[in-house]
């Protein structure tokens, strides 16, 4: 039993939308591929399901029985409802916020903003617009050591962690907003900084480091190089391109397996594809991340495809720690067993999130981490009386 499920089972990514009554007579009569979607969306929030035109608006309306009220005992949500504007083109996106079609612009990659595109906005709107900042997910290379390959060796692995410029995917993939390790992010200060993902390592200067990468790949037998392929969304093609060009150096041809979204939720969870991204951003419990660093037979959602049982072994010293200085250690230990001594994946630098809103939105409560979080709205409201 893990003492910590009621964390794990808080986090947002978990959408538990399946009641019993709805779903169950479905399921007997054979309908198992019954969804959410299929029976309305029911669940406690603070807004009801409307309607839904597909590629063109979600309507959220006011829920009038939910259970949540005010310091004054009003009852809440204030808003009549949310239109939820559907803009895959963040381009698309930046034009209806700028125009007044938009309130806020929306929370999801690709759509968060840039620093050249925020700087658009100030110019355009000045004191019209203000920004929020939250910790997002990490962009990050990970290897299915269970595809017969160079990178098998952990000394491979290792050398391509140590010759990545970290610090330079931030204004080439990350838009400009992000930070890398070790260092602990700027825009959450209530995170336990015991806790922070990534522990101290790799401190030495990148030169000193890729003189070491050099050396590893000699001692494998691959100071030549070789061919190694990266399954990537077409979406998130820049941090592809990003890890193409710095491995070149290391002799390394990346050969960028670039797939559209169908094909992405097959094949992370296969064992078709030597490197690849991974899916999802790190849950904020470390008991919970075992679905996402644990072996691939257990979770083929995991990040590298792996069978190490040394980490089932960190994970169960993990979940039988009864101390908290216990649980920061063992923590500290599998990160380090995870990124450094096995090199099963690299992080190479965290994301930070920027969401634009009118300055007459009020009410907002933004996340310190996840753009998951923080999404009922329900004490938001609109003063379009004050600019």
């Amino acid at each position: 039993p893990n003492r910590f499920f009621p964390d794990v089972l808080a986090n947002p990514r978990l959408k538990i939308a399946h009641p019993k009554h709805l779903m169950e007579p479905l399921i007997e009569k054979g309908e198992v591929s019954v969804a959410p979607s299929d029976i309305g969306l029911v669940g406690l929030g603070p807004f009801m399901f409307d309607s839904y035109e597909p590629g063109s608006i979600i309507r959220l309306r006011h829920f009038d029985r939910y259970f949540e009220y005010d310091s004054e005992a009003n009852r809440l949500p204030y808003l009549d409802g949310i239109d939820y504007i559907i803009t895959p083109d963040p381009v698309a996106m930046d034009i209806a916020f700028r125009t007044g079609r938009l309130d806020g612009t929306a929370r999801g990659f690709g759509h968060y903003l840039t620093e050249e595109r925020r700087r658009g906005y100030l110019e355009s709107l000045g004191d019209d617009v203000f920004f929020t900042q939250m910790e997002g997910g990490t962009f990050r290379l990970a290897f299915n050591v269970l595809k017969p390959g160079p990178w098998q060796d952990a000394r491979v692995r290792r050398a391509i962690a140590l010759w990545i410029d970290k610090k330079a995917a931030i204004p080439a993939v990350l838009g400009g907003f992000g930070w890398t390790s070790p260092d602990i992010s700027p825009n959450n200060p209530y995170k336990d900084k015991k806790f922070v993902v990534w522990p101290k390592f790799d401190l030495a200067s990148l030169e000193e480091k890729r003189a070491e990468a050099k050396r590893l790949m000699e001692e494998a037998g691959y100071a030549s190089g070789f061919t190694m392929g990266y399954l990537t969304r077409a979406r998130q093609v820049l941090g592809g391109q990003f890890l193409k060009d710095q491995l070149a150096g290391l002799g390394i041809d990346l050969q960028l397996q670039i797939v559209d979204e169908g094909e992405w939720n097959r094949a992370r969870v296969s064992l078709d594809y030597d490197t690849q991204s991974g899916s999802l951003s790190v849950l904020p419990i470390p008991e919970g991340t075992e679905g996402v660093y644990g072996r691939f037979s257990k979770s083929p959602n995991s990040y590298s495809k792996h069978e190490d049982t040394e980490v089932d072994r960190y994970y169960k010293t993990l979940k039988d720690a009864t101390t908290y200085d216990r649980r920061v250690q063992v923590w500290r230990d599998l990160q380090k067993y995870l990124f450094v001594d096995q090199t099963y994946i690299i992080p190479i630098a965290e994301m930070t999130y920027v969401v634009a809103y009118r300055t007459y939105v009020k009410g907002l409560v933004i996340p310190p981490e996840d753009g998951h979080t923080f999404t009922d709205f329900a004490a938001v409201w609109l003063d379009k009386g004050e600019k």
